[in-house]
């Protein structure tokens, strides 16, 4: 199962926590886990293109995007993203799991 936790503050995405395989196919033919993965780095990409106030860590099964101060376009950019990883979580909900953290302290 993949996990993507979401955290906000001020109803700002403050961080994306993606952890986890989605184990819907054998090694080297999920296309669950490719989805997932794709928009993951892609939203990685586009943040290091786009702005300079997001940091990542990525590491096996893990990938940690946060958002130290606000930014908008990194908003945009991650709920652009979020909108995707719903998409794929719609209709793979056996192997994709979204958590609203809700606001952080």
């Amino acid at each position: 199962m993949i996990r993507i936790l979401v955290q906000e503050e001020n109803g700002k995405i403050r961080e994306v926590s993606i952890d986890g395989h989605a184990e819907a196919d054998v090694h080297g033919q999920d296309v669950v886990c490719a989805a997932i993965s794709a928009i993951a780095f892609g939203l990685c990409n586009a943040l290091d293109e786009m702005t300079d106030r997001v940091g990542f860590e990525v590491e096996d099964n893990h990938i940690r995007i946060y958002v130290p101060a606000e930014d908008e376009t990194a908003e945009t950019i991650l709920r652009t993203g979020l909108i995707q990883f719903e998409t794929v979580a719609e209709v793979n909900s056996e192997f994709v799991q979204i958590i609203n953290g809700g606001e952080m302290q």
